[in-house]
Parts: structure tokens; C-alpha cells; sequence
């Protein structure tokens, strides 16, 4: 993997919700991040060989750092009722990632957004890296509502 790899996506986030998941994994492994829109949105998703570094927090409505395995290292980013066979998956090395989200307010439409859906414009920046320790979920920066639901197979987190 070089330094750090960048993918621009817009999963269709059906139930306000947009799905990282292990693309092979027949259960659990997969952060579900809540969304402002039931719309297509749009996603930035950064891999680095190491941890993330800290951005100021005040830039962003809301911050979460989750961790997930992924067995295979097929990486998929789908909506709530989409399949993870259902889209390419990103190649990366097996095992344990951190990962933290960010939610930014955007001028940003995707293409197939359908403009006459309520819900703020959100840009969900996701960044991950592998590491060694499980950090569990943790919100580090609380957006004014609470803008969605960080579910993990063993935690279920406010976030």
C-alpha cells in the first residue's frame, strides 16, 4: 500500500445510512455511519499507513473514530440495504483498521442527488489505517443533534 490512497464515492444512503464493511464477511464486520439525507452522498475515503492526524475538531459537525476487521481486506462502501457484492471493493491488507469519521458541511450535490430531499448537505470524510489495538467507539467531537448510529458487531454507540 503507498503512503495513503484516496476514493471519492457516493453510496445511496437508504435509511440515512451509508455501510464500510468487509465485503466477504458473512456477518458483523462494518461500521454503519448515520446520514443527514435518505439521498446519494457523497463519501471521501482515505487509507494511510498510519493513524490519522489530528485535524482541528471545531472544522466539523461531528467526529467518530470506530475500529473493523476486515478478514478478507475487500473493503466495500454501500448503502443500508445494498450488498457488499454489489459494488467493486477496495483491496486492502487483512486485519484491523481504525477508522475516523467525519461529518463537514458541503456545497457538494452528487450527480443523482435529488435536490428536493430534506436534510443538510453533509460530506463524510472517512479516514483508515491499520493498527494493532482494538479503541472500540468514541465520539471526540459531538455534532448539535445526534447525526447517526455507530454499530459494530460487538458495540452499538451513540455517535
Amino acid at each position: 500500500m503507498t503512503d495513503h490512497l484516496v476514493h471519492r464515492l457516493e453510496p445511496y444512503a437508504d435509511h440515512l445510512t451509508f455501510v464500510i464493511s468487509d465485503a466477504e464477511a458473512t456477518e458483523g464486520h462494518c461500521i454503519a455511519v448515520g446520514t443527514a439525507r435518505y439521498d446519494f452522498v457523497p463519501v471521501t475515503l482515505t487509507v494511510q499507513t498510519t493513524r490519522a492526524a489530528a485535524a482541528p475538531l471545531y472544522a466539523f459537525d461531528h467526529v467518530v473514530e470506530a475500529d473493523i476487521t476486515l478478514p478478507s481486506g475487500k473493503l466495500a462502501t454501500t448503502g443500508a440495504t445494498q450488498l457488499p457484492d454489489e459494488v467493486e471493493p477496495l483491496h486492502l491488507p487483512a486485519g484491523l483498521y481504525g477508522a475516523r469519521i467525519c461529518y463537514a458541511q458541503t456545497d457538494q450535490r452528487p450527480a443523482k442527488s435529488n435536490l428536493e430531499d430534506f436534510g443538510d448537505y453533509l460530506e463524510y470524510l472517512v479516514t483508515m489505517w491499520p493498527t494493532d489495538e482494538d479503541h472500540g467507539v468514541e465520539v471526540l467531537e459531538q455534532g448539535p443533534l445526534a447525526l447517526g448510529v455507530l454499530i459494530r458487531t460487538d458495540r452499538v454507540s451513540q455517535a
